[in-house]
């Protein structure tokens, strides 16, 4: 009776372990997946958006973006130092969240407790494992990701002064 409870014991060790793999797997592929500007994501639609940072000070032209074919407007929030890109398949369709500007006055900060004013320091140790050498330049810029789809962070005297979150080159 020992041998099988054993057994049994193994397999549901195994199925235990196996079952959170893929999620595992997206963040080994996709180390970024979960980065965010508080509480704001990239695909976030923009009710969600309205309600955790109410109703932007001011709203762009929708505009198709030739590189995508993608329908984009600004939203701009000022006092909350941020300015976030909106898009959608078609025009004036349903938006959400394309990329996230943060500057000055934002006192939010990404996944991984970064904000404006954080050190390089510190910035080089939330981000050292998934940063872009060739894009990154010490003292001026750190790419975390790549330009294609990551956060880059814009250093001034060595501290953030600007977080881009989305793909800044298509």
């Amino acid at each position: 009776m020992k041998p099988l409870v054993a057994l049994f014991a193994f397999f549901a060790l195994a199925i235990a372990i196996i079952l959170p793999a893929p999620a595992r797997a997206k963040e080994k592929a996709d180390p970024l997946a979960n980065e965010a500007i508080g509480k704001i994501k990239l695909g976030l639609p923009a009710a969600a958006v309205v309600k955790a940072l109410g109703q932007p000070e001011k709203k762009g032209a929708d505009t198709e973006e030739d590189a995508t074919g993608e329908w984009v407007q600004n939203w701009e929030f000022p006092a909350l130092g941020l300015k976030l890109s909106m898009s959608s398949g078609k025009k004036g369709g349903a938006k959400s969240v394309n990329s996230i500007t943060a500057t000055g006055a934002c006192k939010l900060a990404t996944a991984r407790g970064i904000k404006i004013g954080s050190t390089e320091a510190e910035v080089r140790k939330a981000y050292g494992g998934v940063e872009d050498k060739e894009q990154s330049h010490k003292g001026e810029s750190f790419v975390a990701g790549s330009i294609y789809g990551g956060v880059l962070f814009t250093l001034k005297d060595g501290k953030v002064s600007e977080i881009f979150l989305g793909a800044g080159a298509e």
